[in-house]
């Protein structure tokens, strides 16, 4: 997980703020390498130490970073498979938030090494859930954080949604029609013959 995390940071990190701060940022965490390979192994932790570093050098809170992160692995036009493979949980967020606790199941059929965080969900009521997601890295949560606060928006949903300790996420949908879905268009292949 850390090799995806830090492959992640680093495609952030560089299309947001450039390339020289990414330099920087390898530079202050005493890394080897400025590109990190998603399906190679690195240190147990490498990914919060060199996102603290980020923090440090950009002058955010560490968390930030991480939700930031999230959100642009939504939103950033270069991953939209990303997108398109959070929509498939559903037609509404609702529908999204539920299909949650597959996902890891659902990568490790296509990618059998990687190993995402467990996730488990829990409906309170009405519009109220609780997400709690359990991993070894600490930036995960907050990574999720900012991944369903760009997939509310991506449905039209208004909501609040807010990290408590312990990798637990707290969601309050207050207008499940707040606003038009963003379209979910599918890649077309065209066929000669």
């Amino acid at each position: 997980m850390d090799a995806l995390m830090l492959r992640s940071l680093q495609s952030y990190m560089r299309d947001t703020f450039g390339p020289p701060v990414w330099q920087a940022i390898c530079r202050r965490s005493g890394v080897r390498t400025e590109t990190f390979e998603p399906m190679l192994r690195y240190d147990s932790g490498l990914a919060d130490r060199v996102a603290q570093h980020a923090a440090d050098v950009l002058g955010r809170p560490v968390e930030t970073v991480w939700e930031d992160m999230g959100t642009y692995l939504v939103t950033n036009p270069g991953h939209e498979g990303v997108r398109r493979l959070l929509r498939f949980g559903g037609v509404s967020f609702a529908d999204f938030l539920h299909s949650l606790e597959e996902m890891p199941g659902r990568t490790r059929l296509a990618l059998p090494e990687m190993e995402l965080p467990e996730v488990q969900l829990q409906e309170l009521g009405p519009d109220h859930f609780t997400v709690v997601c359990r991993s070894r890295l600490q930036g995960i949560p907050r990574v999720l954080v900012g991944m369903l606060t760009a997939m509310a928006d991506d449905y039209g949903t208004l909501c609040l949604i807010e990290p408590e300790a312990g990798g637990k996420i707290t969601i309050r949908v207050l207008d499940s029609a707040h606003a038009r879905p963003a379209a979910l268009t599918l890649p077309c292949r065209s066929h000669s013959r």
